[in-house]
């Protein structure tokens, strides 16, 4: 294997290391990432909330017509007890129970209104409740999945961090330090494969006399556009 050949190995194995790092941060960004699953918590609560003040309303309803009743069956008592035998006071009383009666009606439809209310709020809430145990199992879900290829990913790193070391044991420092710069400087291509007399990373047509250097067993030979290592292939 020449030169080329080695360098171009060692860019491949970069190439999939970039890949593999790029995909696990990736991963973890996914894995980090509750903002579904924060929505949902905050709806749910919300919707909650909701409730709670509606039950809190629909309490003090039902505590306002009971206690309208007992002012009602207070003054009924009085009424019809026999005690009382002042025309005018019997007949305010009369009309006292009369407005109350007429006052219980409206809170009664206060209360059914609440209640209606309630029924609707109940749902929501329910429905929010759903939504949130369904994002729960879906996370839980996908982060069984990530994770496992996270796994994967980090195993494949593993693998290719000790390829690569071997392919860097098989070039010289100046040879290194060469693909380094060019890897730095050139979007991360340091070796650029030869087909059909092009540079396939920048695209330049190359003399026959550089395709031919090019061809040399241990030669390196840089492209006379990007200043890329050329590999014949």
């Amino acid at each position: 294997m020449n030169q080329s050949s080695k360098l171009y190995r060692l860019q491949q194995i970069d190439t999939l290391i970039d890949q593999t790092v790029a995909r696990l941060e990736e991963l973890e960004i996914i894995l980090n990432d509750r903002t579904a699953l924060a929505q949902a918590e905050e709806t749910s609560k919300n919707a909650e909330d909701i409730l709670l003040a509606e039950l809190k309303k629909l309490h003090q309803a039902e505590n306002n017509v009971r206690d309208q009743r007992i002012k009602i069956e207070q003054d009924e008592s009085a009424l019809y007890s026999g005690k009382m035998h002042n025309p005018k006071e019997l007949q305010d009383l009369q009309n006292e129970v009369a407005s109350l009666k007429r006052f219980l009606t409206t809170l009664e439809d206060r209360q059914l209104e609440i209640m209606i209310a309630v029924e609707d709020v109940e749902s929501a809430s329910k429905a929010a409740k759903n939504a949130l145990d369904q994002a729960q199992a879906h996370m839980i879900e996908q982060n069984a999945q990530f994770n496992a290829e996270k796994t994967s990913f980090l195993k494949d790193k593993e693998r290719l961090e000790v390829e690569r070391l071997a392919a860097c044991n098989a070039l010289t420092p100046q040879e290194l330090d060469l693909y380094n710069q060019l890897r730095k400087t050139r979007r991360g291509i340091a070796v650029a494969k030869v087909v059909d007399r092009t540079c396939t990373a920048c695209g330049s047509t190359l003399t026959p006399a550089l395709v031919q250097a090019a061809n040399s067993p241990n030669q390196i030979v840089r492209c006379s556009s990007c200043s890329r290592i050329l590999y014949p292939g």
